[in-house]
């Protein structure tokens, strides 16, 4: 028997109750929103009351919350974990200063858990530049927006032209002057009397 607030109810099926949790989180796969309790009843063929008395059970067993009428369970948790979205802006050279395109292709879900907090565009590097750095031609550069970057780092910078580029930031102590880095020997560096930076490179996503 289980006793819920001090009455007894029959002992409820943990096929059923299977079924109902399974349904509940491939309702939510499908449609990004959670079920009500009609839905269920629908989908598993018993009154919504029963459904409604089941879901108790379940809460007080552990197989889900349901909690003043809102149903979550540790999957679906984990699927609506906090993200931040970054514009996908098109494509950055990694060979040759230029330009790089600013119309936004497409929004990309960033898990916070994974990439952090923050405000992020990502960039299509293009080019042969950034290759030693393991950024290859189409990869996806996840950039933090930020103005400020530390000696080493990989960023987006403006070059005297005010041209976009991605290279690595270093600092040459006999001339007293920051310069930017092609992560390929067979390039030369990028000296800038005036450099703006744009954002930090901190992720790489790429086919394999």
């Amino acid at each position: 028997m289980f006793w819920i607030g001090g009455n007894a109810t029959r002992s409820k099926s943990p096929e059923l109750m299977q079924r109902i949790k399974d349904y509940i989180e491939g309702y939510f796969d499908r449609y990004s929103e959670l079920p009500t309790v009609r839905d269920i009843a629908g989908a598993v063929s018993i009154a919504a009351s029963s459904v409604h008395r089941h879901l108790v059970a379940m809460d007080a067993h552990g197989m889900l919350s349901y909690e003043n009428g809102k149903l979550s369970t540790d999957r679906i948790d984990k699927l609506t974990c906090p993200v931040n979205y970054a514009a996908v802006v098109g494509s950055i050279p990694c060979g040759t200063p230029e330009e790089c395109e600013a119309q936004v292709e497409a929004y990309l879900p960033l898990p916070v858990d994974c990439f952090g907090n923050g405000k992020f565009y990502a960039l299509r590097a293009s080019g042969s530049s950034m290759i030693d750095a393991q950024i290859n031609d189409g990869d996806l550069v996840i950039i933090r927006e930020q103005q400020t970057a530390d000696v080493g780092d990989i960023v987006v910078a403006l070059t005297n032209e005010d041209k976009n580029t991605l290279k690595r930031l270093c600092f040459d102590e006999t001339k007293q002057s920051y310069y930017l880095h092609p992560e390929n020997r067979e390039m030369e560096d990028i000296y800038v009397s005036d450099l703006r930076i744009q954002g930090v490179a901190t992720h790489i996503i790429k086919a394999i």
